[in-house]
């Protein structure tokens, strides 16, 4: 049967969808989905993959299996400090493609779609974590990104108990803006807020491997990931991989 015009179209326009999700979905790793920052305490499902974290409600702490991954329910306290941080930032800026990405003109259209409804939200809402967070993937994904640092650095201050700005700085000066410096800072920064976030040390213990070429560095933060979480089973992979 032959394909008519008007149905490439439409094929095209699910493909771009469907890559700008996994995009979204991998990007985030353990970000909390459309969570507004609060004084209340959320539970954090990490997975035995170290890939994925999902925000429950609820209080008891547990472990769920599904798809044979374990889950392991805990407590991760999400608050602000008093008030909204002082400046906010432009929230009238425009997206600054970059020229190490390579996107079609409808995945761009959406990109300054999607960052032009969250700064709209953002204008009403200033303390809502979450779509700082989101801003930040969008600029990234755009290869902008001093609009990815700005955004997810302010999510930092919106909330103190945050690890995942800071490991999304941290995977950002690594691998795209090429600062082993900041990397470094920002990853055990994430480390200090989420110590049993076995993701973290995997990555910063790949960034010891591949980057700074440090085998010594890479076997210590495992090891120390170990000492907070005992038999992870990616952090024992790796760990293995190393030696």
């Amino acid at each position: 049967m032959q394909i008519t015009k008007t149905q490439k179209i439409i094929i095209g326009a699910v493909a771009i969808i469907v890559l700008l999700g996994i995009y979204i979905a991998f990007d985030r790793k353990s970000r909390s989905q459309n969570v507004p920052v609060s004084t209340d305490t959320s539970q954090t499902a990490t997975s035995t993959t170290a890939t994925s974290t999902i925000t429950l409600n609820g209080s008891d702490s547990q472990t769920i299996t599904q798809g044979g991954v374990t889950y392991k329910i805990e407590q991760v306290p999400i608050t602000t400090g008093s008030g909204v941080p002082k400046p906010i930032p432009d929230l009238t800026r425009k997206v600054v493609f970059g020229s190490d990405v390579s996107l079609t003109p409808e995945v761009k259209a959406m990109v300054e779609q999607k960052v032009s409804g969250l700064q709209a939200e953002l204008s009403k809402k200033p303390e809502y974590w979450a779509a700082w967070i989101d801003l930040g993937i969008y600029y990234k994904m755009a290869g902008d990104y001093d609009g990815a640092v700005i955004s997810w650095k302010y999510a930092r201050k919106l909330s103190p108990t945050d690890y995942i700005s800071p490991a999304n700085l941290g995977n950002l000066y690594a691998y795209f803006l090429k600062d082993n410096g900041q990397a470094e800072i920002y990853y055990k920064e994430a480390i200090s807020k989420g110590p049993t976030q076995a993701y973290l040390y995997t990555q910063l213990a790949e960034v010891y491997r591949d980057i700074f070429k440090d085998l010594d560095k890479a076997r210590a933060i495992i090891v120390q990931g170990l000492s907070k979480i005992p038999n992870d089973p990616n952090l024992l992979q790796l760990q293995a991989s190393l030696k």
